[in-house]
């Protein structure tokens, strides 16, 4: 897979300590049975591996200017937009000060034109 870094400021905000399938047991090959799910962690749909692949995706790519990755323990998949705690973490992470900067930059090159 040919995955790059957006190489926008970008936050990642991600649910673990929640019951993950990690992986999907086929023993001697009879794939007729029902796996074994072995559990490993994450947010219940995303397991850990895959939200720490895009730290070193991501984070570790020089185009990358700002990166910042945020785990909030104990929370699921939908939890980090619809539990109160997990919300206000996301809500603290959204930097309002960027925001305001770049929408005056904008209204500056807008004016200009």
């Amino acid at each position: 897979m040919n995955f790059r870094a957006p190489a926008v400021p970008t936050t990642c905000i991600n649910g673990v300590g929640v019951p993950t399938t990690e992986k999907l047991v086929y023993w001697d090959g009879d794939f007729s049975q029902a796996p074994e799910i072995v559990y490993g962690d994450g947010d219940g749909v995303v397991n850990s591996a895959s939200i720490l692949a895009l730290d070193t995706v991501i984070g570790e790519d020089p185009r990358q200017g700002y990166y910042k990755s945020v785990k909030i323990a104990g929370t699921s998949h939908d939890g980090v937009v619809s539990d109160g705690a997990a919300l206000e973490r996301l809500v603290s992470e959204i930097p309002r000060e960027n925001f305001v900067q770049a929408s005056k930059e904008e209204d500056s090159r807008v004016a200009q034109l």
